[in-house]
């Protein structure tokens, strides 16, 4: 605990960072409303009877420090966090968020977060299970469901500091290069952020699994932009359902200044032994990518139609004509 003070000092001098120095460590704040979070990610101390309050679009926060850090902690590593705590953006009434200061990468693997997480409700707040992203440079690069239970009761209109450490097996690709970085809370419904440029209708969302919403994001940010009049189409997950049929999910990329609407595409699958594993054309006339913009699509193969039943996807290769 308390691991992210290493980068509170001057790392050629040792000396403890000046205050211009702390508010540079301070990130970008991420807010959702606190009614977007269910019973299994937070329990709200609300009142039955509360008294009616003039709601203010934007309220400030005061620290509040955990009992165990408030006795731990020496004066001179409170006012810091207090300093810093004093520098964060108002909120808007009612939502609750994190502001990460610190990033610290472990040497058995694995990164460490310190940062603040932020009550802007009238009633304290107990935070369950939550889901958090680290984004580098505006891309996820590790997400995780973190039990914050231990944190405690979040007083009204406070922010306390927490650190939570992500393993390696919570990232999403092995890149580390970054300039910026931030800490994101997500709420159940709505976990992703996908880039301007993907569209991803309601109904589509729906019949997508958690793991396809996963990869999908991780392709989306990860692609290099593609070329000028072309079109293409990416396979960016598969899985063998139990009843034998073959899902797959695959990205189209629109590269034309016009709308993509094909009326049939032939689609054939095949094994790391690049052998056949399913193919056929699927009606096509639903789908519509408009100039510059990227759409997924899930494609199922019945029982019947798939080839080989046994094969080995991992790797696999699509091909779309």
């Amino acid at each position: 605990m308390f691991s992210f003070f290493k980068n509170f000092k001057d790392k050629k001098s040792g000396q403890e960072l000046s205050q211009e120095d702390l508010k540079k460590e301070l990130r970008e704040d991420s807010t959702i409303d606190l009614d977007d979070l269910d019973d299994q990610e937070v329990v709200k101390e609300q009142p039955e009877q509360m008294a009616q309050l003039e709601t203010a679009v934007k309220v400030r926060t005061d620290i509040s420090l955990h009992p165990a850090w408030e006795e731990q902690l020496d004066s001179e590593r409170k006012y810091a966090l207090r300093f810093m705590q004093a520098e964060l953006p108002d909120m808007a009434f009612g939502s609750v968020g994190v502001t990460g200061f610190s990033l610290i990468p472990q040497p058995t693997g694995g990164v460490t977060v310190a940062f603040f997480i932020r009550n802007a409700a009238p009633f304290p707040v107990n935070f369950k299970k939550i889901q958090l992203a680290i984004y580098f440079d505006g891309n996820p690069f590790a997400r995780q469901r973190i039990d914050l239970s231990e944190v405690g009761s979040i007083p009204p209109f406070t922010s306390r500091p927490w650190e939570v450490y992500f393993p390696p097996e919570s990232y999403l690709h092995d890149n580390f290069t970054f300039k910026n970085w931030k800490i994101m809370m997500k709420a159940n419904k709505n976990p992703y952020v996908w880039p301007q440029e993907l569209e991803l209708d309601p109904e589509m969302e729906a019949r997508m699994t958690d793991r396809q919403k996963k990869l999908l994001e991780q392709l989306t940010f990860d692609i290099s932009p593609m070329e000028l009049d072309t079109v293409e189409i990416i396979g960016f997950d598969i899985t063998k359902a139990k009843d034998g049929r073959l899902v797959a999910g695959i990205l189209i990329r629109n590269g034309y200044d016009k709308d993509f609407c094909p009326d049939i595409l032939r689609i054939k699958i095949s094994d790391a032994e690049d052998e056949v594993v399913a193919s056929g054309s699927i009606d096509a006339s639903r789908i519509r990518v408009r100039p510059g913009t990227s759409r997924p699509w899930v494609l199922v193969f019945p029982a019947d139609m798939v080839k080989k039943p046994d094969a080995k996807l991992q790797p696999w290769k699509l091909e779309v004509t």
